[in-house]
């Protein structure tokens, strides 16, 4: 099968996975700053799991190292297959926090990675993976990332008694996400998405995602989004 039959509503929807709306926001502020992902460029995606950003990559011509802590599931692979990008992409186990490449990759993607590596309040993690993606980074080379914040009181509340996995999940705030960053020579984040999270489904997402959009966003403070994007350049 061939990349061209899929829609780009299908396409999007297959690199995101999940609450697609507000987190492909990350996408659209990625291609306002002209990264280039083109033929010849080497990428690393971490926390892969079913290699959405890794299609994403590969779907602008790069060449791919499509990583997960155990290996990327076989879903990321009939993925890759069906959009005919197999070619330019390998499977590798890599720990975030053991990256074995040295000024290797002209970028290091990621999504909703640094709340797992710093599961159970452990933030020494989450620098260690910032640490180690910058390593293998060429001078240069760009960091693309959107993960998860802390967000508002309400969403913290919300996620401790209706999400089970919130229970060891670290998520992070704006300032920790710039200090874990130092080492970078330029950084530029944005962040989104407020009612969107509480969405119980993509529909009702999308919907409060366009609130937050259209309204929300445009009278309250940052501190209350849920989502962090970013490029920072080694």
């Amino acid at each position: 099968m061939s990349k061209s039959i899929f829609s780009y509503k299908e396409t999007i929807k297959e690199i995101i996975e999940w609450d697609v709306f507000n987190w492909s926001r990350a996408l659209v502020f990625w291609e306002s700053l002209n990264i280039d992902l083109s033929s010849g460029k080497r990428v690393l995606e971490i926390g892969s799991r079913n290699g959405g950003l890794s299609l994403y990559c590969a779907l602008k011509g790069a060449s791919v190292v499509c990583s997960d802590l155990n290996g990327p599931s076989e879903e990321a692979k009939q993925k890759h297959q069906l959009y005919g990008v197999s070619s330019q992409i390998k499977y590798e186990k890599i720990n975030a926090l053991d990256i074995n490449y040295f000024s290797y990759f002209d970028v290091v993607i990621f999504k909703s990675v640094l709340g797992g590596v710093g599961r159970n309040n452990k933030i020494e993690n989450q620098i260690k993976a910032i640490s180690q993606m910058h390593k293998s980074l060429k001078k240069g080379g760009h960091l693309l990332f959107v993960e998860n914040l802390s967000a508002s009181t309400l969403h913290q509340i919300l996620r401790k008694n209706f999400i089970s996995w919130s229970k060891y999940w670290r998520y992070i705030s704006h300032k920790e996400m710039n200090e874990f960053l130092s080492d970078f020579n330029t950084v530029n984040t944005t962040s989104f998405g407020i009612s969107g999270a509480f969405g119980r489904n993509e529909i009702q997402k999308k919907i409060l995602g366009y609130v937050d959009k259209i309204l929300l966003e445009k009278f309250l403070p940052k501190k209350t989004n849920y989502i962090i994007a970013g490029v920072a350049v080694k």
